[in-house]
């Protein structure tokens, strides 16, 4: 059939139609925004723990410990509600109360074993395993035996208050016991660490989160020293509005945006102005000192790198003189670049090295060595 001049300015509308359509879903906006999400959403409270089931966290406490594994919180309602604090990031769930006691226990106590319904993954973590209770053992080396097989890091100090976890695969373990040797609480148990293992009133800490860079196609790129100077014209951006706004689009025409020469400009709203080239420096600016710039947000550091950068600047600079002094205990021990065991090592130190502490992270140690290196060590690796 043969085309018609009608028929061609229909094709022409529907096709400008199409363009508008894409570039409406696209944005205009010429550069990506920096934009600081919320917090992951912790549950509700979900029921009191029943009468028959005795917990050892009464609602508003929390438990904090250091082990081997590294740094955890856990902190206690309301209701059957536990919330999990460690390596900077913080999940919770609904404990479930126990219908038959578990093994060894001397009541009814709390688990929780699967993905709980609100738990945005957390590095790989996306499961719970929880175990919560009152263990009783005929002897204190039935205690200390029983820790050992269950390949665990754990903590306790002498009242018999014992914190245990590990990191296994996508799973979370935690297991927070009140052990009682024939049938009371201990004075003292061997090889205790009370100064590392503390219960009190609950501090609800929110997750810090790091900024990062949200694009029109809804990728984003974390917000790194790299990431600011390759782009020149970050937005300002908010957690709740990552694209680009309405009132910019409408600044810009169909035929505009199909040459390149979109504006996204808006005089409507202050999350969709582009900074000014003073604002886009201190962007990079702040990238580089692994903080973000004022957008309601907490400065925090933002990458493996800017982190270590910043540790470094931070550290005295006559610290060989003026900082505590310890040895290396363990025969090989790795020297991280993070305090966690999940951090990559940067060194390997042997027993025997010697070492400046420059500062502490709670069971950690930032450390520098004689020929100038750092790094984090686990404290109980050192000898004082």
């Amino acid at each position: 059939m043969t085309s018609t001049p009608h028929h061609a300015s229909l094709r022409l509308t529907f096709a400008a139609t199409a363009l508008i359509g894409t570039l409406a879903a696209t944005g205009c906006a010429n550069g990506p925004k920096l934009v600081t999400p919320d917090p992951p959403p912790i549950p509700k409270a979900a029921g009191d723990v029943p009468s028959a089931n005795k917990p050892v966290l009464q609602p508003g406490t929390q438990v904090v410990a250091d082990t081997a594994e590294g740094h955890i919180k856990i902190e206690a309602g309301p209701g059957l509600r536990r919330v999990f604090d460690w390596d900077g990031l913080r999940r919770g769930a609904i404990a479930k109360p126990r219908e038959k006691l578990f093994a060894g226990e001397s009541s009814k106590g709390l688990y929780f074993d699967g993905k709980p319904s609100v738990w945005k993954p957390a590095k790989g973590i996306s499961k719970l395993r929880y175990e919560e209770g009152y263990r009783n053992f005929a002897n204190m080396d039935d205690a200390m035996i029983w820790m050992q097989i269950r390949r665990l890091y754990y903590t306790y100090n002498n009242d018999g208050l014992v914190v245990g976890w590990k990191r296994k695969g996508d799973t979370l373990q935690v297991e927070l016991w009140q052990f009682t040797i024939d049938g009371k609480k201990p004075t003292s148990m061997p090889d205790s660490e009370s100064g590392h293992i503390t219960e009190g009133p609950l501090k609800a800490e929110p997750q810090k989160m790091h900024p990062h860079l949200v694009f029109a196609d809804g990728h984003t790129e974390p917000y790194t020293t790299k990431t600011a100077s390759q782009y020149s014209n970050v937005q300002a951006g908010s957690a709740s509005n990552t694209t680009a706004s309405s009132s910019q689009k409408s600044q810009c025409n169909w035929f505009e945006g199909l040459l390149g020469k979109c504006t996204g400009t808006s005089a409507d709203t202050t999350n969709s102005k582009a900074p000014s080239n003073a604002a886009a420096h201190t962007s990079a600016a702040s990238a580089s000192s692994g903080t973000a710039p004022a957008n309601g947000s907490t400065s925090t550091t933002t990458s493996g790198e800017t982190a270590s950068a910043t540790a470094d600047k931070k550290a005295p600079s006559k610290a060989d003189k003026s900082a505590p002094r310890a040895e290396i205990a363990g025969n090989v021990v790795n020297i991280r670049n993070h305090p966690s065991t999940h951090s990559d090592v940067l060194l390997k130190a042997k027993q025997g090295d010697s070492v400046a502490i420059l500062k502490k992270d709670h069971g950690w140690r930032y450390v520098k060595f004689d020929d100038g290196r750092k790094g984090w060590v686990a404290n109980f690796l050192l000898k004082h």
